[in-house]
């Protein structure tokens, strides 16, 4: 009992954790060519034969027929090395260039969906997830590689090398806990990310995997209409784990406050 009340002692002494818990990147439900994160060069050197992009996303309905929230581009003949759109009306979703067309998975409107993509270069296999369950899968071509000098734009698609946005193109709604792993998640790791929750921290085993977390999108260079926007955890997810379930969810429901 004392380390209990220990712990909930520390989640109050300490409101502001390590992590961002909470903080959503949320982008205007106006479209606007100028609403975007942007991330020159990311050191995605340890990608280059095996990744794994997951996040929370809800999107939000700006009239456009593709919204695209996760675009990586190398150069301006290669503006599609993985390209990722939630938007219900569309179905472009690429990578290395190779369309998934219809069979792309897309997100509802004003829910939150947990998505993760994954690939290796062993099995030349790219497989997707929507709440920990994988919805597609299909090969890539053998013996290519992820190119790791490049840009990463959130919100938009690069038409140029960072550049050439559209507001046709824009995505809106909220996006949390953006990670970028350099190893290709199984399918029962998926499933347990997905299982925990949209606040869960990532699990210990899994950091040194971490390429890009969301912290470093949090702080990325922010254009236009793109703000971040907090309180939508409870702290006690800190203890998540740590102590009863019953207990938990009595203290989130009946002595809540948010980060």
């Amino acid at each position: 009992m004392k380390e209990i009340l220990m712990l909930v002692f520390m989640v109050q002494l300490f409101p502001s954790p390590v992590f961002s818990l909470g903080e959503v990147l949320r982008f205007s439900t106006t479209p606007s060519a100028n609403n975007y994160v942007i991330l020159h060069h990311p050191d995605f050197s340890g990608m280059e034969t095996s990744f794994s992009i997951c996040a929370w996303i809800r999107p939000r309905d700006n009239g456009n027929n593709e919204a695209f929230w996760f675009n990586y581009q190398v150069s301006n003949s290669n503006d599609n090395e993985i390209t990722i759109n939630s938007n219900p009306k569309g179905n472009f979703n690429t990578l290395f260039g190779d369309n998934l067309a219809s069979s792309a998975p897309t997100l509802d409107f004003d829910v939150w969906s947990h998505y993760c993509d994954t690939w290796d270069l062993s099995s030349a296999m790219r497989r997707i997830y929507k709440n920990g369950q994988e919805v597609i899968n299909k090969a890539t071509a053998a013996g290519r590689k992820l190119n790791t000098v490049g840009v990463l734009v959130l919100g938009q698609e690069q038409d140029s090398y960072a550049g050439g946005f559209d507001a046709n193109q824009a995505f809106s709604g909220d996006l949390y806990n953006l990670v970028l792993l350099d190893k290709k998640l199984s399918g029962e790791e998926v499933s347990k990310l997905y299982s925990k929750g949209r606040c869960a921290e990532l699990d210990l085993d899994l950091q040194e995997n971490v390429a890009l977390d969301w912290q470093d999108f949090l702080y990325a260079q922010r254009n236009g209409d793109v703000i971040v926007e907090r309180g939508t955890c409870s702290q006690w997810e800190l203890v998540r784990g740590l102590i009863d379930d019953d207990l938990l969810e009595h203290l989130i429901e009946h002595h809540n406050f948010y980060e």
